[in-house]
């Protein structure tokens, strides 16, 4: 299906993309309240903190999301129903982005509510429901794409998953441009062109090899340079300790109101926060004490600093009860309350990106050989691939203000104890 084909009834332009084109049903989905208020949702949250010029809103990645996911399924040859079905995924999961974007997907993701799950709510018991009727599909039919993938061919792709993302790949352009970086120098379209669907796997011609790598770098540049950038993360940080002290008092969760959830956008946030008296509770005082510094960038800092390979480790911190206590121990070691202390690490749900968060097993390399065509998993063909396997993540841990040279001492004690020198493999 040529892109000219597309049933366009509204173009927007857009500074990555040029003009992108929109179908009746996008635009009526676009036109309604729920998807208008992510020009009040800033994404990432913290980024504008270290790269002012990257203060964009939702809105942009959104169009620009779905103009990417419809050259990727047009290259893969997907008709004209199979890009439309692509795109209304690729919108649901973008309009499932609450306050503070990536920071609320985590607090959200670790009760029990992920994109997918917010997604199919939208598709369900919102407006989007009635509009969805009048197009390509039906509502039953989202929620198996949601669940299992859009179907392509005998084929169902994951955008969620999908290791050549369409979302990941807007995402690195659009905020490398914004944040006036260049590690996000990406030749997409000739990437598609080399995508093909073999064997029940996204397949690569081997070919394109530096042009999938060129791919990775940019990921794990940006990783690096802005997702996990200290001061990022520590403006993080601090919005998710906001919402674990007091959100249940800000936002009525998704799966009791879907619409009212849907109201909700970061100014929203910041009228309550900054409207906190001493007649509210002292969870709502101490959320607002720290919107306010957050405000102000008078933010936590880095204060112990360690790349770890223990599993175990690693599996403990990536849960609720494992991260408080680890947190616990290091302030109780250090003589302070538990709530100055912060552990990060690179692989969680509010890290915009990290090496590894698309798994490169179900993608191939192929290769038209005498006898036909070959394939190989990609960690056998490329060494950027192979490197993704490596369990040394960089764990971190913050403190407030006063209290850095104790947590420093008591971070480094149990980051130390926990991979001893030369014990990394």
């Amino acid at each position: 299906m040529p892109i000219s084909d597309y049933p366009s009834v509204l173009e927007i332009k857009d500074p990555l993309h040029g003009y992108i084109e929109l179908s009746s049903v996008e635009k009526s989905i676009l036109d309604l309240r729920l998807s208008q208020r992510l020009r009040n949702i800033r994404g990432p949250a913290g980024i504008h903190l270290v790269f002012p010029g990257a203060d964009t809103s939702v809105m942009g990645r959104l169009l620009g999301v779905m103009h990417v996911t419809k050259v990727f399924f047009d290259s893969l040859d997907g008709d004209l129903d199979e890009v439309q079905r692509a795109r209304l995924i690729a919108m649901l999961l973008t309009l499932s982005t609450g306050p503070w974007n990536n920071v609320m997907t985590e607090y959200l993701t670790v009760r029990g509510t992920n994109k997918q799950k917010l997604a199919s709510l939208i598709a369900t018991k919102s407006p989007v429901k009635d509009i969805i009727k009048g197009s390509v599909t039906s509502v039953s039919e989202i929620k198996n794409m949601l669940e299992r993938g859009v179907p392509l061919k005998s084929f169902r792709l994951d955008l969620m998953k999908c290791p050549i993302n369409p979302v990941l790949i807007d995402n690195l352009e659009r905020d490398a441009y914004f944040a006036g970086v260049e590690y996000a120098q990406l030749e997409y379209r000739r990437l598609f062109a080399a995508t093909r669907i073999a064997k029940n796997k996204i397949a690569l011609n081997r070919s394109s090899m530096h042009t999938f790598e060129a791919y990775l770098s940019a990921g794990v540049n940006m990783y690096d340079a802005v997702y996990y950038h200290r001061t990022v993360r520590a403006a993080e940080l601090m919005l998710l300790r906001i919402l674990d002290e007091a959100g249940s008092q800000l936002f009525l969760s998704p799966d009791d109101d879907i619409e009212q959830f849907l109201l909700y956008d970061d100014l929203s946030f910041l009228d309550v926060l900054l409207s906190v008296t001493e007649d509210d509770t002292d969870e709502m005082q101490t959320a607002s004490r720290l919107y306010k510094d957050f405000r102000k960038r008078y933010l936590i800092k880095l204060a112990s600093e360690r790349a770890i390979s223990d599993v175990a480790f690693m599996k403990k911190i990536s849960t609720p009860d494992g991260l408080f206590q680890a947190e616990s121990e290091i302030a109780e070691a250090a003589d302070i309350d538990p709530k100055n202390v912060y552990v990060d690490y690179p692989d969680r749900p509010s890290v915009t990106y990290y090496p590894g968060k698309y798994p490169l097993d179900e993608l191939v390399f192929f290769e038209r050989g005498s006898k036909g065509y070959e394939f190989w998993p990609v960690d056998e063909v490329s060494l950027i691939a192979r490197s993704f396997n490596r369990d040394l993540r960089p764990v971190r841990v913050y403190t407030t203000r006063g209290y850095r040279s104790k947590v420093k001492k008591a971070g480094d004690k149990l980051l130390e104890s926990v991979d001893v020198p030369g014990s990394v493999t």
